[in-house]
């Protein structure tokens, strides 16, 4: 797909306004649902959004259909929140990469044609049902037009790993600040900040980085947005925070996993 990446788009995902902590569901557990489930090809409605609209989400990336302007990003979601951004655009320009129906929803739940996507109160602000399919554009691939497939990598892309025994999550209040690397000092200085707005930021030493951060239910949900690629001695902050499914609290350190469980890196403040 010949995606145009916006030289201002880490500078956008920085300024995406975001809850760090997604509240409760007003329906307790029965809210809850398997976010595979919202891998497809969805016509948007209720969103302010002409009829010619469509959400394609897969593995982890989306695909926003609004005519001949086509719109691309991320998303993750566990059983209650959802977390999506946009970074990038491809056939007709448009003024407004960020819809704020979309980078503003972060509770989904299911509704009768499809889904419901909602903001922070709970208010719908989108709704997603199964429903024809765009016309190809010359600048994207047709299979993008066409429902993704529901794959086993898609279902690991979307699992929530097993935590260590014993393991303690951290909290929103607890992620919020400035971290550094754990173990020697780094003389070109990468470091993540997570603010309160739901947004981070960071450097790997040489390339800034930013996205968008939640916690749901003890869980880290995080999105990144695109970087340079200098070389430098650093470490690769935003690929760990960007990558993370959980955020462990060790002792004085922060510990990210990754979706298998692995350990990405270790965090101290700084």
């Amino acid at each position: 797909m010949r995606v145009r990446v916006l030289l201002a788009a880490v500078a956008a995902l920085l300024l995406l306004g975001g809850c760090a902590e997604r509240p409760a569901p007003r329906g307790g557990e029965d809210s809850r649902a398997d976010p595979v489930d919202l891998v497809g090809l969805w016509r948007v409605s209720g969103a302010g959004e002409a009829r010619d609209t469509w959400l394609r989400l897969d593995g982890g990336g989306l695909v926003l259909w609004r005519g001949p302007a086509v719109l691309s990003g991320s998303w993750t979601a566990d059983g209650r929140t959802i977390l999506a951004a946009v970074d990038g655009y491809s056939g007709q320009p448009v003024d407004d990469i960020s819809p704020d129906w979309l980078v503003g929803a972060h509770g989904y739940r299911v509704s009768e044609d499809g889904w419901q996507l909602e903001d922070d109160d709970g208010a719908v602000v989108a709704t997603l049902a199964v429903d024809g399919a765009p016309e190809p554009v010359d600048t994207v691939a047709e299979w993008y037009a066409e429902p993704p497939e529901v794959t086993d990598d898609v279902r690991a892309a979307l699992a929530v790993p097993e935590l260590p025994d014993g393991a303690r999550t951290a909290s929103a209040e607890h992620l919020l600040g400035r971290w550094v690397p754990a173990g020697p000092a780094v003389e070109t200085e990468p470091y993540v900040v997570f603010e309160d707005d739901g947004t981070w930021g960071g450097s790997d030493g040489c390339n800034g980085q930013g996205g968008r951060w939640t916690v749901s239910e003890g869980r880290l949900l995080a999105l990144s947005g695109p970087m340079t690629l200098i070389g430098c001695p650093g470490a690769p902050v935003g690929a760990w925070v960007g990558g993370a499914s959980h955020a462990v609290v060790d002792g004085a350190e922060l510990v990210l996993l990754g979706a298998d469980g692995a350990e990405l890196g270790r965090l101290v403040r700084g």
